[in-house]
């Protein structure tokens, strides 16, 4: 079994929040509600796309009104997900560099499966081994489902969950998986920290390298140390 590190992908690869919120503004304004600086949506992600429309409509919004919204923004976000997004700095190097190593890299988020492919496609091409989203019939992160599906369909170890926000948390918890955050997306340091105190940071990708390469080898060591490996190791015939 290979080890495999498991990312969320808004906010700790790719830098969405711009296409997030111009599309959520044109969704709105397609329904003559306000708009919002694209900072406020920073807020508003990270639970999926009810939840971040239910937001960004104005309080006491009808059903029917947030299902048009909801609508409209999936169809200009699903455009946008086909153009090549912005990830952050030095993660395709951290990326290639994890795959040269055996390790395998795989995205689970709560976007739905059509958009999380379109960008995988687009943005992510050569970078991951498997990319999951929003499944019909199973709940959204933190709860663990999904992310173990993907674990156990890659016959993979996971070694690490890198996140950004306070779902994240939950998520490494809930999947009982050492979790590392990256303060350059949705929630600052002091956030994470507050949710968390004990929260393992990275503020880019070079500081998370560093923390990964740490999480692997204590994983190598203790696959090493196994009673259950040794053995098997002993039973492998000699080529020489």
């Amino acid at each position: 079994m290979k080890p495999l590190v498991l990312f969320d992908m808004d906010g700790t690869l790719l830098d969405s929040i711009p296409t997030i919120g111009e599309s959520c503004n044109r969704a709105l304004a397609e329904n003559d509600l306000p708009q919002h600086p694209l900072s406020a949506y920073n807020g508003m992600v990270g639970n999926g796309m009810k939840k971040l429309i239910e937001r960004a409509c104005p309080a006491g919004s009808s059903e029917a009104l947030i299902a048009r919204v909801i609508a409209a923004y999936d169809r200009i976000y699903t455009e946008a997900c086909h153009q090549k997004g912005t990830l952050y700095a030095g993660v395709p190097e951290l990326l290639q560099k994890l795959q040269k190593q055996g390790v395998l890299t795989a995205v689970i988020t709560n976007k739905p499966q059509l958009q999380a492919e379109a960008l995988r496609e687009s943005t992510f091409a050569g970078l991951l081994d498997d990319v999951w989203g929003q499944q019909e019939g199973l709940p959204l992160k933190p709860d663990p489902t999904l992310a173990k599906a993907l674990i156990k369909s890659l016959d993979a170890v996971p070694a690490a969950y890198v996140g950004d926000s306070q779902v994240d948390i939950a998520l490494g918890k809930n999947l009982g998986v050492p979790t590392i955050l990256m303060t350059w997306g949705s929630r600052s340091a002091e956030e994470l920290r507050q949710a968390d105190s004990k929260a393992v940071l990275a503020d880019n990708a070079a500081a998370l390298e560093v923390l990964l390469t740490e999480r692997l080898s204590w994983l190598q060591e203790e696959w090493e140390d196994c009673p259950k490996n040794k053995k098997r190791e002993e039973k492998e015939p000699d080529d020489t």
